[in-house]
C-alpha cells in the first residue's frame, strides 16, 4: 500500500471506527443514569400510590374513632337523670344531631373505603413496572462493564493500527494530513463516491477523477477535505 489514496482510505476508515466506538464508551453511563432515572421515576410513582392509600386507610380511622366517640356521646346522653320532658326533649334533639353526624361519617368512610379499592388496584401494576425497570437496570448493569470493557479494547486495537498505518504515509503527504486532523479530525478526509465528494457533495473534476484512480489523493475544492477514491 505505497499510494496515498488508499493509505488514507484506512486511515478514514480506522479514524472512524475509533470515533464510533468512543461515543459508544461515552454514551454508556448516559444509558445506565437513563435506567437508573426510569427506576427511581416508577418507585417513586408506587410510593405516591401507596402513601395515598396510607393516608386514605388514617383518615377511614380517624372517622371511625369519631363514630365511637359520638356513639359514646349518645350513650352518656341517654343515662343522664331527666326531670321533666323538656330536658327529655332537649337530650333527644341532641342524640338525634349526633347520630345524623354518626350517618354522615359512615359516608364518608364508605366514599374513602371506596378510594382505597380503587387506587389499591394499581398498585399491582405500579409494582410490576418498578419490577420491570429495576431488573432492566440490573441487566445493563451486568452488562454495562462487559460492553465497556470491549469497546475500550477494540478503540485501543484501532488506534493502534491507525499509528501503524499511518507510518505509511508519504512525508509530504503527511505533513498536510496531520494538519487537517488537527483542524477537523476524522472530517478532514473523504471519499470520492462516483465524481462527487462523499461530504459535501460537490462533483470533482475529470482531472482530480484520474488522480484518484492511481491511488493519489486530492484536495477537495469546496471543503477542503483530503480526498481518496473508492471503487
Amino acid at each position: 500500500m505505497s499510494a496515498p489514496g488508499p493509505i488514507l482510505q484506512e486511515i478514514h476508515r480506522l479514524r472512524r471506527h475509533a470515533k464510533d466506538l468512543a461515543g459508544k464508551i461515552e454514551q454508556g453511563p448516559r444509558l445506565l443514569k437513563a435506567h437508573q432515572a426510569a427506576l427511581a421515576r416508577q418507585e417513586e410513582l408506587l410510593k405516591q400510590a401507596q402513601e395515598a392509600v396510607k393516608h386514605l386507610k388514617v383518615k377511614i380511622h380517624e372517622q371511625e374513632i369519631s363514630i365511637k366517640s359520638a356513639e359514646a356521646h349518645i350513650a352518656k346522653l341517654e343515662k343522664t337523670e331527666i326531670s321533666n320532658k323538656k330536658e327529655y326533649d332537649a337530650m333527644r334533639a341532641e342524640v338525634a344531631g349526633v347520630q345524623k353526624n354518626i350517618r354522615g361519617l359512615e359516608d364518608t368512610i364508605l366514599e374513602l373505603m371506596s378510594q382505597v379499592e380503587e387506587k389499591s388496584k394499581l398498585l399491582p401494576e405500579l409494582e410490576k413496572g418498578v419490577a420491570k425497570a429495576r431488573a432492566d437496570a440490573e441487566q445493563l448493569q451486568r452488562d454495562h462493564q462487559e460492553k465497556m470493557d470491549r469497546f475500550l479494547a477494540e478503540r485501543k486495537k484501532a488506534l493502534e493500527e491507525l499509528q501503524q498505518v499511518e507510518t505509511n504515509l508519504p512525508e509530504d503527504t503527511r505533513v498536510l494530513y496531520q494538519r487537517l486532523i488537527n483542524a477537523k479530525g476524522e472530517d478532514g478526509l473523504a471519499a470520492v463516491e462516483g465524481t462527487t465528494c462523499a461530504a459535501c457533495y460537490t462533483e470533482v473534476t475529470s482531472q482530480m477523477v484520474q488522480q484518484l484512480s492511481r491511488g493519489v489523493f486530492v484536495i477537495c475544492k469546496n471543503c477542503g477535505r483530503m480526498l481518496y477514491g473508492v471503487k
